[in-house]
């Protein structure tokens, strides 16, 4: 019976001690919980941003593109347990009766693999997703979001329309393979003319008076108005007709301009064919250099620029962290990689030199075709990787 009895306390203070126990390992869970998200979070950022810059490759080659949706990451854990009990006889002297002494174990296996599902978009959600035009509304949030300017035009916009005060109409087409050094005067090609026509807008848009002349009662009427900058004629925005959308129209001066806006697929294919002509001259294993400059990440106010998107072979790109990484053709290539900074003007050296490397913008590109992707799709097709826990 005294052993019975100190049995009985030896297990009744190991219950005593199991309670902090118990806190530790609701704090290990959690934190496991979180990195698990984190690290979900990465896959699902690092699938999306591969599926984009392989298209970007493939627009290279002149191949074609294709589009997965991945869906959410599922983690279910499977547990496992098993037990053993067991019980002795043990004499306790002649005479005496033996009295039992028993063991248990008890242990928990835990199985986990993450499932998550890759597949082909039907029809009518390709179509949607890849092949329709942006939306207006949709320039127009990033427009106004603080987004490069120069960045959204040269990738949304397909086409500039300006309309003179007297009708008189030109059309300036963003045709990517006729788009070479960065588009100075003597490079009189179509896409070239685009780019300097682009670059003017910019600067009529950033430097006059906004919003002057908006008559809303008696001035011009204006379907898919977003800025007026010192219109000479009263105009006013109106809303499109039933089932329609207006392409972004901008009133400068006595000028209108109209931008039309490409497709996803557009998009991605024209990035590759700026790609293309740095491609046919860069030798094996160099970074290949979009033909056509951007406003270096986190310079305020000109510089250089650097090309609007860049691409590097795992011999060419420093290790650090990318946006994208993708196996293409026996070759990893890499895109975006990471750019933290913050420089009011130019420097000759260190990390505020307007340059390729140091203001690298591909991973804004990346990103904004990203969230395009994602604004194109169903909600059930994006939605947010999540772990779920089963006992």
């Amino acid at each position: 019976m005294r052993i019975f009895a100190i049995a009985c306390a030896v297990l009744c203070l190991s219950g005593c001690a199991a309670a902090p126990s118990m806190r530790g390992e609701r704090g290990r869970l959690a934190r496991q919980i979180a990195d698990d998200a984190a690290a979900f979070n990465e896959a699902y950022g690092q699938a999306v941003s591969a599926q984009i810059l392989l298209n970007i490759l493939r627009g290279k080659d002149r191949l074609p593109r294709y589009y997965l949706a991945m869906t959410g990451i599922s983690d279910s854990p499977s547990w496992r347990y098993r037990q053993n009990v067991g019980a002795g006889a043990i004499p306790l002297g002649e005479g005496a009766s033996p009295w039992g002494v028993g063991s248990v174990a008890l242990e928990r296996e835990t199985q986990t693999r993450p499932t998550y599902a890759v597949q082909p978009f039907n029809a009518e959600t390709l179509t949607r997703t890849a092949f329709e035009p942006t939306a207006p509304h949709v320039f127009e949030h990033y427009w106004r979001s603080g987004w490069p300017r120069d960045l959204l035009v040269l990738v949304m916009v397909e086409a500039i329309e300006k309309t003179g005060a007297n009708g008189e109409r030109s059309t300036f087409t963003n045709e990517a393979n006729t788009i070479f050094e960065d588009c100075p005067e003597r490079v009189a090609t179509d896409g070239c003319a685009f780019v300097r026509e682009t670059r003017d807008f910019l600067v009529a848009t950033s430097e006059r008076p906004r919003e002057s002349g908006i008559d809303m009662e008696h001035g011009r009427p204006l379907c898919g108005l977003i800025e007026a900058v010192g219109p000479t004629t009263p105009i006013r925005p109106i809303a499109p007709a039933a089932g329609a959308d207006c392409d972004p129209v901008f009133a400068i001066g006595s000028t209108f301009v109209r931008l039309r806006l490409r497709s996803l697929d557009d998009m991605i294919y024209y990035i590759g064919e700026l790609l293309r002509a740095d491609a046919t001259n860069a030798a094996p294993g160099e970074v290949i250099e979009a033909q056509v400059t951007v406003r270096a990440a986190g310079l305020r106010g000109g510089g250089r620029g650097v090309p609007l998107f860049r691409i590097a072979p795992r011999s060419a790109a420093p290790d650090g962290l990318y946006a994208a990484e993708v196996e293409y053709d026996g070759v990893r290539y890499f895109a975006g990689p990471a750019i933290g900074r913050s420089c009011g003007q130019e420097a000759e050296a260190g990390p505020c030199r307007d340059t390729a490397e140091e203001g690298d913008r591909s991973s804004s590109v990346l990103s904004l075709v990203a969230e395009l992707l994602a604004l194109n799709q169903s909600p059930d097709a994006i939605r947010a990787p999540s772990r779920l826990i089963a006992e």
